[in-house]
């Protein structure tokens, strides 16, 4: 899910071929907690966080995620907020 956001983002960025990333900031903590926030030159915006739960059985688990993306367009900015969990991705 991270990857799809992540390819969403370079797409928009690739639009305007002179964006640069001017405030990027990530964390993860020992508890698996994250969150990691970026803003473009473009007025693209986006910020996630989550949690890490892991699985009985080693390389499962799930993640619980929420987060919000903004981009401008011809003036107007639009803004998405969503979460995603095991039962998949939400906007909102």
């Amino acid at each position: 899910m991270r990857t799809v956001l992540l390819i969403c983002f370079i797409s928009l960025a690739f639009a305007d071929e002179y964006a640069r990333i001017v405030n990027y900031q990530s964390r993860i903590d020992e508890d698996g907690a994250y969150k990691s926030t970026f803003e473009t030159t473009n007025g693209i915006k986006a910020s996630e966080e989550g949690i890490s739960y892991p699985g009985n059985v080693p390389n499962t688990g799930n993640y619980v995620r929420s987060g919000s993306y903004s981009y401008e367009w011809e003036g107007v900015t639009y803004t998405v907020n969503w979460t995603a969990d095991e039962n998949g991705f939400h906007p909102h």
